[in-house]
């Protein structure tokens, strides 16, 4: 999930667990978010956490927000824990199953995930409907994806534990339109062109672009990122950013 430009270095797995992660150059975004930042931005912008690998914290109006957004869910558990072999905290204090948002979006398998990632769901729900109606004159009727809880460490970087581990990340893979097409990112979204030549491609990459540039996540990682993401977009709110939705030339 870490990013080519937006690497940070991460220390402290938990109580007593410790990870370093590499350095790398990003732009500085601020102690604080902007104040004109977007009500449904829920990427994390400070920089002062950038070093905690830890569940997310409790989101004190959980069921304020989930209710003005219109969100139908049903509160869930998922205790933090200590994995004994691997030593990775798993598990999150405040936990939804998300049912549906006003995009009216179904997705399968269910989706267990934290409170904040349910509201940044039902916003990247909205950016996928108004991405659909512009690039097929059709709504998407429902969403696969790879998994949300996942008790492991990162794929890429072995050792780092993943925000899976978190249920604070998502794996999509397939978006279905109403009339049945199907947009595979294996199939459709061809990360070795630079610039889209079919109307699939543009819409992924519209949506995965969005996602990150509005702040809906604080990680978009797509087949441009590396091959462990050939096949789905992985969505989460760490609490670093990293852009994976930018193409990048073959070396």
């Amino acid at each position: 999930m870490l990013g080519r430009v937006t690497l940070f270095c991460l220390s402290t797995w938990a109580a007593s667990v410790v990870a370093d992660r590499p350095e790398a150059d990003r732009e500085d975004v601020g102690p604080t978010a902007p104040a004109s930042r977007s009500p449904f931005a829920y990427a994390n912008v400070d920089p002062l956490d950038d070093d905690l690998v830890k569940p997310p914290d409790v989101r004190p109006t959980c069921e304020a927000d989930l209710a003005a957004a219109s969100i139908a869910y049903q509160p869930d558990k998922l205790t933090p824990l200590v994995q004994p072999d691997t030593k990775i905290v798993c598990g999150a204090p405040q936990v939804v199953a998300y049912r549906e948002s006003p995009a009216k979006i179904a997705w399968s398998p269910s989706v267990l995930t934290t409170c904040t990632m349910a509201l940044a769901i039902a916003r990247f729900e909205t950016i996928v409907q108004e991405e659909a109606v512009r690039a097929f004159d059709r709504r998407v009727a429902h969403i696969h994806h790879l998994g949300t809880f996942d008790c492991r460490p990162m794929l890429a970087f072995p050792g780092w534990v993943s925000e899976h581990s978190y249920a604070n990340a998502i794996d999509v893979a397939e978006f279905v339109l109403e009339d049945g097409t199907s947009i595979k990112i294996y199939d459709h979204f061809a990360p070795k062109q630079p610039v889209a030549t079919t109307r699939e491609a543009a819409f992924l990459r519209k949506v995965a672009r969005r996602a990150y540039d509005e702040e809906v996540f604080s990680s978009v990682l797509t087949p441009f990122f590396d091959r462990h993401h050939v096949d789905h977009f992985h969505l989460d709110l760490a609490r670093t950013r990293s852009d994976g939705a930018a193409f990048v030339k073959p070396r």
